[in-house]
């Protein structure tokens, strides 16, 4: 079964029909061409949205034919299918027909998204995420209103909000964290985790926050249908939904950037922020840092409330405040990597790690991964499988202090491999010396530059 992956829906989106910061989209012209109707109905959300103030009253028309197929092509024709068993390539069998068709339902109002498949992914920490499988037609108006909402709500969302934006990614997260602490000047953490976020967003008070921008009725009843469709459960059961906004929906995680927002973002930058005090967040992940250790306390307690207010609950266990310095030897977890100072020679330096659970999770995920395929493909495409999944890891994984870990997980992972490819018959693929030789002709890394994290004036990530 799949490890569960971050930036799982990748929403958007062409870089042709995201604005650049004049209002105009990447490569388009003006002089003697002709603007693309779909690009300019990009454009027109884009360059409005831009006006903080504004409020969007006729979206509902942007649910069309074109945009409708700019979302068949954007779309994953291998993801799992939903309850009703039609995948892209029969969809695209008929495709302008069964276009109209969705986009007449859409905007007549007769529309209705079938019942979502649920399905349970393995966490890290050895407990499943339920995820909700929709049918590819809904998938189609998931995907437009995804990208509609997306291009309504960026211009209101913080420079340190990174997760499932365009051009933001986990990457810039954790280097915005170590820029806040290098100088160990913020010392005091206030961590938080929120219990089942996804699965307890109140629906009432969602539609609320999502009012203040979006006064279309019809547009907001599509989403609330979405929001309280049936899930057909594991056991066969069907649910109808009450609260929160189905994971593996492609809206999902800009509906949960736009409440969380509007719950902290906002509410932190007003009230907290400076240069001393700063905030990272990655979709639920939230990190903040504080130079004095009684505004972190009164920060935390404050907090509480105001998710409470809202719906939400932190998860007790693993909301906390710590003090990370030079000299103590407190350290924090932020989206797989392990924050603490350690020695480099001489020096003390702010450093980060492969959290241990994520390093653990990934060597099972990929022996149960070599295990279980060793017999199905040829070994040349079992090789380059491998060499992949390795890659990936040590891509986001990769910075010069990390080496080690980086190292363990490689030595582990070819020692998988080894194991299991002399297992796939009666008699042994390979001696130790044999397969080394195979991976000096065909290594399983492409080498890598790590990325350095070096140290900038932290005031740039507060707007």
């Amino acid at each position: 079964m799949p490890m569960e992956q971050r930036d799982r829906q990748n929403l958007d989106l062409n870089p042709g029909t995201q604005l650049t910061r004049s209002g105009r989209a990447a490569g388009h012209k003006r002089n003697g061409c002709k603007m693309d109707p779909l690009l300019s109905g990009w454009i027109r959300i884009g360059i409005k949205a831009q006006d903080r103030h504004v409020v969007f009253g006729n979206l509902h028309t942007h649910i069309n034919v074109d945009s409708l197929r700019e979302a068949f092509k954007a779309l994953d024709g291998k993801k799992a299918l939903g309850v009703d068993k039609v995948s892209k390539a029969e969809f695209g069998k008929n495709l302008e027909a069964n276009l109209e068709n969705l986009a007449r339902r859409v905007q007549r109002g007769s529309y209705r998204p079938k019942p979502k498949r649920e399905v349970h992914i393995p966490k890290a920490n050895g407990k499943t995420r339920p995820l909700a499988i929709a049918c590819f037609e809904d998938k189609l108006v998931d995907w437009v209103v995804g990208k509609i909402l997306s291009a309504v709500f960026e211009p209101l969302f913080i420079r340190n909000s990174f997760g499932y934006r365009p051009n933001k990614s986990a990457d810039d997260a954790i280097k915005a964290c170590y820029y806040s602490l290098c100088k160990d000047k913020r010392q005091h953490i206030v961590e938080i985790d929120f219990s089942s976020f996804f699965n307890t967003i109140p629906h009432r008070k969602l539609m609320k926050v999502l009012g203040k921008r979006i006064s279309d009725k019809r547009f907001k009843g599509l989403i609330g249908r979405f929001l309280k469709g049936d899930l057909l459960t594991v056991d066969g059961e069907t649910l109808p939904s009450q609260l929160g906004t189905p994971q593996g929906s492609i809206m999902s995680p800009v509906l949960a950037n736009v409440y969380l927002n509007e719950v902290i973002d906002q509410w932190f930058i007003t009230t907290y922020a400076s240069y001393n005090n700063i905030i990272t967040r990655y979709a639920d992940d939230a990190i903040f840092f504080f130079k004095e250790e009684a505004l972190a306390t009164k920060f935390l307690e404050g907090l509480k409330k105001r998710v409470s207010e809202y719906g939400l609950r932190l998860n007790e266990d693993k909301t906390r405040t710590l003090k990370l310095t030079k000299s103590n030897h407190e350290d924090f977890d932020f989206l797989g990597f392990t924050f603490y100072w350690g020695k480099q020679g001489s020096r003390t330096l702010l450093k980060v790690k492969t959290q241990k659970e994520k390093l653990i999770k990934s060597i099972q995920e990929f022996d149960q991964w070599i295990k279980q395929n060793r017999n199905t493909m040829k070994l040349k495409d079992l090789w380059a499988r491998a060499k992949a999944k390795i890659q990936g890891h040590v891509n986001y994984f990769g910075y010069w202090m990390n080496a080690t870990k980086l190292h363990h997980f490689y030595i582990q992972a070819t020692r998988s491999l080894f194991k299991w490819l002399n297992r796939r018959s009666q008699k042994r693929s390979y001696s130790w010396e044999g397969f080394m030789e195979r991976i000096k002709y065909f290594p399983l890394t492409k080498g890598f530059t790590p990325r350095k994290l070096k140290t900038l004036g932290a005031s740039v990530y507060v707007r």
